[in-house]
C-alpha cells in the first residue's frame, strides 16, 4: 500500500536563496586561492569560441 502524501513545508525561496548565496560567499572568501582575471577571461573566450575542451585555469595562492 502506498504511503500517504505528506504536505511540503512552506519554503521561502528568496530566503533560502539568500542563505545559500551567503554561505557560498563565506566559503569562497575563506579560500585564499584564486584565478587571475585575465586567465579566467582567456579561458571563457575559448569556451565562447567553441573550444569546450579548453583546460580551465588553475587556482592558486595569489
Amino acid at each position: 500500500m502506498a504511503e500517504p502524501v505528506r504536505p511540503l513545508p512552506d519554503l521561502d525561496d528568496a530566503e533560502a536563496e539568500t542563505a545559500a548565496l551567503a554561505a557560498a560567499v563565506e566559503k569562497s572568501r575563506a579560500d585564499r586561492r584564486a584565478v587571475p582575471h585575465e586567465e579566467m577571461r582567456a579561458w571563457l573566450l575559448e569556451i565562447v569560441a567553441g573550444n569546450f575542451d579548453a583546460p580551465p585555469p588553475e587556482s592558486r595562492l595569489l
